[in-house]
């Protein structure tokens, strides 16, 4: 290429950069929500979490870790327990 089709060139694509970037700047523009919607959708959310469902979960858990603890031998239970004490004292 020559130093003329160079500089054609480059003009060329810096006007696509130019181009390009007010489309962006538009489209950001256009897409940004309202700060009155942003914080309509936050207090939703907050009201929208059931603490009984929550609490039901927890008891489930703490059911089903009895269950296992239960089913789960004294001696192999300890077994466990350390080695991933020590497995995780070498992970740091």
């Amino acid at each position: 290429m020559r130093n003329e089709e160079i500089k054609a060139e480059l003009s060329a694509l810096r006007a696509e950069v130019v181009a390009l970037s007010e489309a962006r700047k538009q489209a950001e523009s256009e897409a940004a929500p309202h700060p009155s919607a942003i914080a309509t959708s936050e207090t939703e959310t907050e009201t929208d979490v059931e603490p009984e469902g929550v609490l039901s979960q927890v008891r489930e858990l703490v059911e089903l870790l009895e269950e296992e603890l239960k089913e789960t031998p004294v001696l192999s239970g300890l077994v466990i327990f350390s080695v991933g004490i020590i497995v995780g004292r070498f992970l740091r």
